[in-house]
């Protein structure tokens, strides 16, 4: 049955999960847009509630679809317009159940790790987790209120690695930096100083998480000093700062270069 109203349940329950944060922590859902997107899900065998998608689009997808066959519901052009966020719709949604949070107390660590502190911008929190999945990283944590894990805007900017990413969300920074020191893990905080070792000339050798703090504030001074080592990345002229997506990628690069 093709549905061609914006009134349908399932309809208006993407919609608020798409627009509402509230809504997506109490039905612990969150949706997703795009072709690329959903393949991605899909391959990664995410646990897919419903597809939504247009005649046109299944036809066009239906070699990664045809499996969940008894969770599409077919759309109207009408009602796909009404669920993108976008500007060119590709027709096809999805409302996903949120995978269950990893808890950092509860995992064996080692490896390399990015710590999010109070990021806050839902294009740079995306933007890390796809760097951070192209350059290997072992996880990343979220801790000290970062925006939205599941904010559409985020979702889309991950480019799939959401799914692939070992991600950890903590309340309280100071619990994080414990817990990764307890198990050998060398904290180092990025900051804006002269006084901070350069990245280029840092070794990380062994296990190792950076610290990036909020886009405007950065890290807190108590934070800060909660950490092992203070880094900064070198800038020529009176540049002294960096977009937070652009300052992690270069760090976390530098982290895991051979």
């Amino acid at each position: 049955m093709l549905i061609t109203s914006n009134e349908n349940s399932n309809v208006k329950l993407y919609i608020k999960l798409s627009e509402s944060k509230k809504a997506r922590d109490e039905h612990n859902q969150f949706t997703l847009e795009g072709s690329r997107l959903i393949k991605d899900a899909v391959l990664e065998r995410s646990d897919i509630q419903h597809i939504f998608a247009t005649e046109s689009a299944f036809e066009r997808d239906k070699d990664f679809l045809w499996e969940y066959a008894d969770r599409i519901l077919l759309i109207s052009d009408g009602v796909a317009k009404r669920l993108s966020n976008t500007k060119s719709d590709q027709g096809v949604f999805a409302i996903v159940n949120k995978s269950e949070n990893k808890s950092l107390f509860s995992q064996n660590l080692k490896g390399k790790y990015v710590v999010l502190n109070n990021i806050q911008d839902p294009g740079n929190l995306g933007t890390i987790l796809r760097t951070a999945d192209a350059v290997g990283m072992s996880g990343v944590i979220l801790c000290e209120n970062c925006c939205d894990l599941y904010n559409p805007k985020v979702v889309r900017s991950t480019m799939g690695s959401l799914f692939r990413l070992n991600i950890y969300i903590e309340s309280e920074f100071c619990n994080v930096c414990r817990i990764l020191k307890e198990q050998g893990i060398k904290t180092y905080a990025a900051v804006v100083s002269k006084q901070a070792g350069e990245i280029r000339s840092v070794e990380f050798d062994g296990n190792a998480a950076m610290v990036i703090g909020n886009e405007g504030n950065g890290l807190k001074d108590e934070h800060i000093t909660l950490c092992d080592k203070c880094v900064t990345i070198e800038m020529n002229g009176n540049i002294n700062s960096l977009n937070a997506g652009i300052a992690a990628a270069i760090l976390m690069w530098e982290m895991t270069k051979i």
